[in-house]
């Protein structure tokens, strides 16, 4: 064992694992080395081999220091969860005064949502730890997923308390209080969690969200700006996901053709040529697919082009706010809010929407910015999201400039979501749905050259309110349901089509959907629209 646990310690598991196995052929019930060669088995990446051990270890010695919270750790990740919780309760019985125990026990509890059971786990650690910090925010935590708000919102401040100076303390408190509907509370953790913490994304994620919810638009596009570029940058310093794993042949064909774009018109160094190169690479190598937009892994072999800047913001133009208008001053809106009135429960579309200015700089920002993440989509068109990139100051301009030409239409509501998809000439649009909030406005940008059809290209938009008490899975995503509701209410639709700087407004519990399209082939031909969402669904009457 001695020469065992050498080898061990040198980072010589597969020597330590051969020592073991020495040994157990003599005696099969050693104990020490059936639960090294468990440890070894586990970390070579031999899980079931690992559990094997120590199962048999645990069988000949149900006491033996240790072995049933690793045995319950192997079990979990081999995808048996309810075995191991089994073991680490036998592991607390062993050792009740192992208090990780007990907190190892409540997060499987947890995964089984089991709330209630695992706070019971818990209290008898907190009852010696009252002031713990982490124990406090795990406590809160459960009881947050339980549905038990304000208690949690409790254990939380008992946690910042503790210690003023955890930012996933002030997080946790932050985002609590606001789903109790306290948002100057709320902003003031989170704005504490990003002085503690500025490497926080999500918190700054977060904050924006808030910011958008009391009106303060600018605020939060800065906060959602910090964000972003601790997610999305090249060199972010973030978990790993699936970005350079994953991907399809659309999405791949839309960054190849920005790439194409960016570098003929100089917007990037003649360097990324080979990132270039390397994307035809990893397009040509492909599985092959029935459908442009089905997302499949990336060969390994290929993975290497598209690090580190695949689905990342490494180019976005400076937009700045216009000196003068954004929005076009020779509206009629008198004209504009009547048309909406008389389209009950709420619809219009007007044409000229931007200046000329503006409409130029707002499709060079969106032919140029690499922030078209988004790509998972059934209909295989990429998204951008204000949360995520997309946002400057232009759009913030015409968002406010938008709301105060109409009054009549926004009253007090403000910019609550801003996103923009982008489409495959040869691909459908999005499919029926409605969105949560009280006012929708779509305005197209792509050139009116682009669309082959001049009859369709735009929204097809139903004069039926969706019913208050859908959710917002039916609300968004239930086809079914809203084509039942479409039949059974009678609703009529309108189509209205594609124009370049046509602007579509409505109310937003109106189900509609993207028309048929059929754009020339080609970068600056694809269909772009931009949606802002204004207000909030409870308020919108």
């Amino acid at each position: 064992m001695n020469e065992a646990f050498a080898k061990y310690r040198a980072g010589k598991r597969s020597g330590a694992k051969g020592v073991c196995e020495g040994i157990l052929a003599q005696d099969s019930n050693h104990g020490p080395a059936r639960h090294l060669l468990g440890v070894v088995s586990l970390e070579l990446g031999k899980l079931d081999e690992g559990v094997a051990h120590l199962e048999i270890l645990v069988s000949l010695y149900p006491d033996y220091p240790g072995a049933q919270a690793l045995l319950a750790k192997a079990l979990a990740n081999t995808g048996r969860t309810e075995d191991a919780i089994e073991a680490l309760k036998a592991a607390i019985a062993s050792e009740p005064d192992q208090h990780g125990y007990r907190i190892a026990l409540a997060g499987f509890l947890a995964q089984m949502e089991d709330f209630s059971t695992a706070l019971d786990v818990l209290q008898p650690v907190l009852a010696l730890n009252p002031n713990d910090p982490s124990l406090l925010n795990n406590i809160g935590g459960l009881l947050a997923r339980n549905g038990e708000l304000e208690e949690a919102v409790s254990y939380f401040e008992r946690a910042v308390q503790a210690s003023d100076v955890h930012a996933v303390s002030h997080y946790n408190l932050a985002k609590a209080l606001k789903d109790v509907g306290k948002q100057d509370k709320a902003l003031k953790h989170y704005k504490r969690t990003v002085e503690l913490d500025p490497g926080f994304a999500t918190a700054w994620r977060n904050l924006g969200n808030l910011y958008l919810d009391i009106g303060e638009v600018a605020l939060g596009a800065k906060a959602y700006d910090r964000g972003t570029a601790l997610k999305w940058a090249p060199d972010a310093k973030r978990a790993p996901d699936e970005s350079h794993q994953k991907t399809s042949r659309s999405k791949l064909q839309h960054d190849i053709e920005q790439l194409e774009y960016l570098l003929a018109h100089n917007r990037l160094s003649s360097e990324y040529q080979q990132l270039l190169d390397g994307y035809r690479a990893v397009l040509e190598g492909l599985p092959a697919t029935g459908e442009k937009s089905e997302v499949v892994d990336v060969p390994e072999e290929h993975r290497k082009y598209l690090t580190p800047y695949f689905n990342r913001l490494f180019h976005r133009p400076s937009v700045p706010a216009l000196s003068g208008p954004a929005v076009n001053p020779n509206f009629d809106v008198a004209a504009v809010e009547a048309d909406y009135v008389k389209n009950a429960p709420g619809m219009t579309f007007a044409d000229g929407f931007l200046t000329e200015e503006a409409l130029r700089e707002l499709r060079r920002f969106c032919l140029e910015s690499t922030v078209w993440y988004k790509h998972s989509f059934a209909k295989g068109y990429v998204g951008a999201f204000m949360e995520d990139g997309f946002v400057c100051p232009l759009l913030l301009q015409i968002a406010d400039e938008l709301r105060k030409a109409f009054p009549a239409i926004f009253g007090d509501h403000t910019l609550r979501k801003l996103w923009a998809f982008k489409y495959d000439s040869r691909l459908s649009g999005i499919p029926i749905h409605a969105d949560f909030a009280a006012v929708n406005v779509n305005f197209w940008i792509t050139p009116e050259a682009a669309n082959k059809d001049p009859e369709t290209g735009g929204l097809v938009v139903w004069d039926k309110e969706a019913p208050l008490n859908w959710d917002f899975k039916t609300y968004n995503a239930d086809e079914q349901a809203m084509r039942s509701f479409i039949a059974e209410s009678g609703a009529k639709p309108y189509t209205i089509p594609h124009r370049e700087n046509r602007m579509v407004m409505f109310n937003s519990d109106l189900i509609h959907e993207t028309g048929e399209l059929n754009f020339e082939e080609g970068y600056e031909n694809r269909r772009i629209n931009i949606t802002m969402l204004y207000g909030k669904r409870e308020n919108s009457t």
